[in-house]
């Protein structure tokens, strides 16, 4: 049963113009929405795993709610959007934590 209890903050980039006319982006924290978590399936695991990248958490949302933002917040922890699934309705975000080695 699908049940959305868990909030996630999804992280954009805005783009802009100083002062000077130089064009810049800035990460933007969007407001929360209600996220399912869900446990990573074993093929990401060992895939992720392969490349190097150990994946941390995966969510799912509705679709209209997620414009492809790469970065997100739960917890007051920072993840990496590392891969996402398209599910009809529904997208699955797999995330890896920030701190780790592979991640920016």
């Amino acid at each position: 049963m699908k049940t959305f209890d868990v909030e996630i903050k999804l992280i954009g980039l805005e783009d802009g113009v100083d002062d000077d006319g130089f064009h810049f982006s800035q990460e933007v924290i969007k407001p929360g929405i209600l996220a399912n978590e869900l446990s990573i399936h074993s093929t990401d695991h060992w895939n992720a795993n392969r490349e190097g990248i150990k994946l941390a958490k995966a969510f799912e949302v509705h679709d209209f709610e997620y414009s492809g933002e790469e970065k997100l917040i739960f917890n007051d922890k920072k993840y990496k959007i590392e891969r996402t699934y398209d599910k009809g309705d529904l997208i699955e975000l797999i995330c890896a934590k920030f701190g780790d080695e592979h991640v920016l």
